[in-house]
């Protein structure tokens, strides 16, 4: 009987699953080839970084690293690795002058706002006014770089809002963008932690409460701003809840070189010690790019310009950088007992922070539990998108 009805269950899963892979936001990256090739800078001078990729921003996820160039224009810009100039474009908005260099491991570069291209480059065309839009693609073969060869002169064309450099590093076949600190982290030096400014709890309408109140609210963690390479920090304020609660946080990663904040690569969320949300920002799709208002509270950020990022995935939400348990991320305060909670926050560089703390569940009548039905309640499958669909109420 048992064996009979996970086979039924297992069968319109799997229907759930192709509908799914019909209406997913993207592919996973394809695999890069085995032949190595060396990454070098983009710049011949120390790279200090304006901003990261994977930043949250409204409708859209911040999609390379931005370079400083001392807030000038006129810099040389040299290709990250072997490869040919694949694209040339010219526009007024977006990425300005852009230059694309892809890879024989299966990667693209593209360098952006550029004041011009090498003169190699652009005496191929023609340019006759700024608002110029220009397209041109080359084979393969026509036009070969090798890493570290000069290819424009950084600007501030397009839509920038100072001179910079902003580089994205693609999958050639996907178009999914791809963090270049896998390539250039070895590059930029970076020995201070993210930082943790607070986190919002969200009851689940109808079905939680947060310190006796069905609304969302936020704490702040108090610690000082600082910059360490390591972290620990414990809130000793304790907090009651009942039924299902959701939780974000507010929180920036830094370097020592900088005033600036940046996204947070890595997030961890774990409550007794047991893994129930993770996020590793990178390979994201083009087409999930609007999904970063779901994942975000995209609500806060329009009246406190703050993003308060989700550590659960609401439903709908196929963004693959998100991984959770089979209750989706949502912690169940369904015993009279405390619960520990922990963020953990971790850079591509490896400096970690982690914030501690406890919540007591304390039984409101006004919630009335119902226990989720799972395929398998503790098991966890990590590096999907698809498994929430398989979740049972």
């Amino acid at each position: 009987m048992l064996k009979h009805s996970f086979w039924q269950l297992g069968f319109s899963a799997w229907l759930f699953v192709g509908f799914w892979l019909l209406v997913s936001c993207g592919e996973e990256p394809a695999a890069e080839s085995q032949e190595p090739i060396d990454y070098s800078s983009p710049v011949d001078f120390d790279i200090v970084l304006a901003g990261n990729f994977g930043e949250p921003r409204p409708w859209h996820f911040h999609g390379g690293l931005d370079i400083k160039t001392n807030n000038q224009e006129g810099k040389q810009v040299f290709s990250i690795a072997k490869g040919y100039v694949s694209r040339l474009t010219v526009n007024k908005y977006g990425f300005g002058n852009a230059i694309y260099v892809t890879h024989p491991d299966g990667l693209t570069s593209v360098y952006c706002h550029l004041k011009r291209f090498a003169d190699k480059y652009e005496q191929l065309f023609e340019r006759t006014g700024w608002r110029d839009t220009l397209d041109f693609r080359f084979p393969e073969g026509k036009l070969p770089v090798g890493a570290g060869d000069y290819i424009a002169v950084s600007g501030n064309t397009g839509h920038s809002t100072g001179p910079h450099l902003h580089l994205e590093l693609h999958d050639t076949e996907t178009w999914v963008m791809r963090d270049p600190m896998s390539k250039l982290a070895h590059l930029i030096a970076d020995t201070v932690a993210p930082q943790a400014h607070s986190f919002m709890a969200i009851p689940q309408q109808d079905e939680g409460v947060f310190n006796g109140g069905f609304t969302k609210q936020t704490f702040g963690f108090g610690q000082p701003d600082i910059k360490k390479q390591h972290t620990t920090w414990t809130l000793s304020r304790d907090f009651t809840a009942w039924g299902r609660v959701g939780f974000a946080l507010w929180a920036d990663d830094y370097s020592e070189a900088t005033y600036n904040h940046y996204g947070v690569r890595h997030t961890r969320l774990l409550v007794d010690g047991r893994e129930v949300f993770r996020t590793d920002v990178d390979s994201i799709p083009v087409s999930c790019q609007v999904e970063v208002n779901l994942w975000g509270d995209y609500q806060h950020w329009r009246r406190t310009r703050i993003w308060y990022m989700k550590s659960y995935r609401e439903p709908g939400m196929r963004l693959p950088i998100l991984h959770t348990d089979f209750s989706q991320g949502i912690v169940n305060f369904n015993e009279e007992r405390p619960y520990h909670l922990t963020y953990i926050l971790r850079d591509y560089q490896g400096n970690e922070s982690r914030y501690d703390f406890t919540v007591r569940g304390q039984r409101d009548s006004r919630i009335q539990l119902h226990r989720r039905k799972t395929l398998l309640d503790s098991y966890q499958l990590y590096g999907q998108c698809l498994w929430p669909l398989l979740t049972l109420r």
